[in-house]
């Protein structure tokens, strides 16, 4: 007759007993049951075997055993996060002279489990230019074109990392040459830093973050100074405007107009209007991926040419008129600005044809008079008008901040030093000093004059 051994674990209050209680039954073979401490029902013995024996290890099944390994707490992914210590990065003067700026950051690697291990850690700089109007819309890589700056590796073998935050410095000096940070209606120009950590079970933390790099052009102590002439009349326009321009700012134009009156002193010009305008030209070329390259062929591209306002205004006085002149004279001074809500944007080229312009454009709008001539005492007009439109380029850039490169820093200056050693008025010349020392006292110390020389060595030794 079989017997089946069953081994329970419930403790006994009040009772101290072993670990283990063998209950034995036996089966006959006519399916009646017998208990060595009395009989028992077939509902009872149900209820019993469930309370006792929940799990039935004979029938265990590999889904089961699945459901279980699902049933346990997932692993913490490690966070990545940059904490940026280098001042904001401006690259000065334009990009052929520019000495670029220098990026200082720690990485810093969380780790949220007691101990994890990590197989590779690694930091990048990228750069994306991302066009507005690609070749196929649907495509990401036509659409964007990243490229790879500097990368840096910050450890390749595995390592088994602690619970807590491990920080590790990264650094570089980013070429002056390298297209800043641009946003325009046809392009923009990112850059972000990326962070890439992989695991022991294989998965992959990322971190994405994105950087500014801006580019600041030092204005000269002279303005800019131009004269424009307008034939066939006697006009001339000299103007006077910054060098620099910064976005979401005004800037101040001086405008003086000769040759207001004629040679014969009959006629006259008088200004009656003044428009100024500032435009911004922005030009892309869109490419296609390798994948599609077989749409426009290979080195090819398609141009995309905007222009908008970013600021205007319309001007009817404000000016003074001197005919008292040789020639006459009318002068004034506008203040020209780019509002910030026009959001525009630095000025930028790229050898992937991304460029993006700035011109400031003056409309002066004169009329005919004739001057009044005894018995007439009014100025009676021609009916002659004209308008002067000049343009002039505009350099648009960021703020230059403190404006001192990273190169041209100086070690801080410290206010309390103190005085330097005293100066020694004469000199010792042919001395002999070992027949001095010789004839000196030992309990006193010895007395120097100011200056020795070869002719009174014996007097002093005396």
């Amino acid at each position: 007759m079989p017997t089946l051994i069953y081994r329970s674990f419930l403790p006994i209050t009040g009772v101290q007993s072993s670990p283990t209680t063998e209950l034995t039954r036996e089966l006959s073979s006519t399916g009646s049951t017998t208990k060595r401490h009395g009989s028992r029902s077939n509902s009872t013995d149900s209820a019993y075997e469930q309370s006792f024996f929940p799990m039935n290890f004979s029938k265990s099944s590999p889904r089961s055993s699945l459901a279980r390994l699902n049933s346990m707490p997932p692993t913490k992914p490690p966070v990545i996060s940059v904490k940026i210590e280098s001042p904001p990065l401006v690259c000065y003067g334009p990009p052929k002279n520019s000495t670029g700026a220098l990026l200082s950051a720690l990485a810093q690697l969380e780790i949220l489990e007691p101990r994890q291990k990590i197989l590779s850690f690694e930091m990048s700089l990228v750069g994306e230019v991302s066009h507005k109007h690609s070749i196929v819309s649907s495509c990401a890589d036509c659409k964007t074109q990243t490229s790879l700056v500097h990368k840096w590796d910050l450890f390749k073998e595995k390592r088994i990392l602690n619970k807590g935050n491990h920080s590790y410095p990264i650094s570089f000096l980013i070429p002056g040459n390298l297209p800043a940070s641009n946003t325009n209606p046809l392009s923009s120009i990112s850059y972000f830093l990326k962070g890439k950590a992989v695991l022991s079970n294989g998965e992959t933390t990322t971190f994405k973050q994105p950087i500014k790099i801006a580019r600041s052009i030092l204005p000269p102590e002279q303005p800019r100074n131009s004269v424009r002439v307008f034939p066939p009349t006697n006009l001339s326009a000299n103007i006077r405007l910054p060098t620099v321009v910064y976005p979401g700012g005004n800037f101040p134009v001086e405008v003086r107009l000769d040759g207001v009156l004629s040679a014969n002193k009959k006629t006259r010009w008088r200004l009656r209007r003044v428009v100024w305008k500032v435009e911004e030209h922005t030009k892309s070329i869109s490419t296609t991926c390798v994948k599609h390259r077989s749409k426009l062929g290979s080195g090819k591209g398609v141009l995309h040419e905007d222009a908008r306002l970013v600021g205007s205004a319309e001007l009817k006085n404000g000016w003074k008129s001197d005919f008292q002149t040789a020639d006459g004279r009318i002068e004034m001074e506008l203040e020209c600005g780019i509002p910030v809500l026009h959001r525009a944007a630095c000025d930028v080229e790229t050898p992937s044809g991304v460029e993006v312009t700035h011109a400031l454009i003056l409309e002066l709008i004169v009329a005919e008079e004739t001057l009044p001539t005894a018995p007439v005492k009014y100025v009676t007009p021609t009916g002659a008008a004209r308008v002067l439109r000049m343009q002039f380029r505009l350099c648009v850039t960021d703020r230059p901040g403190m404006g001192i490169s990273w190169d041209e820093e100086q070690p801080p200056v410290y206010e309390n030093i103190p005085g330097s050693p005293p100066a020694y008025a004469g000199t010792i010349e042919e001395h002999n000093f070992s027949a001095t020392t010789e004839s000196l006292p030992l309990d006193e110390p010895p007395l120097y004059s100011p200056a020795i020389s070869g002719d009174d060595s014996e007097a002093t030794q005396s």
